[in-house]
């Protein structure tokens, strides 16, 4: 295998990137907006961090069978980044909650 079947992980990055800018704009929301109940209820929240989750999780699914089916190792680079979103999620519920 050659550098074209690592370069399909590349593919996958924009998307985990996205929603680390997502999620680290809704934190500086939460955390230094004056009118933050106008731009950011629990509902946002909640869809913020289930679909950047869910999404992330399935991205790195996807991910694990690419590198099985292909024979090669996985993306450390993906896998850390979905760790990111998680905790990133985590702090965003976590902020909201505490700041309520």
């Amino acid at each position: 295998m050659g550098m074209e079947s690592t370069d399909v992980f590349l593919n996958f990055r924009p998307i985990y990137i996205l929603f680390i800018m997502i999620l680290i704009i809704s934190l500086l929301i939460q955390t230094i907006g004056k009118n933050r109940r106008f731009l950011i209820n629990e509902f946002t929240v909640a869809v913020i961090t289930l679909s950047s989750v869910a999404v992330s999780a399935y991205l790195a699914y996807q991910i694990g069978i690419l590198s099985d089916e292909l024979g090669i190792g996985g993306d450390a680079v993906s896998f850390y980044m979905f760790i990111a979103i998680v905790m990133l999620s985590l702090v965003n519920l976590l902020v909201y909650l505490f700041k309520k």
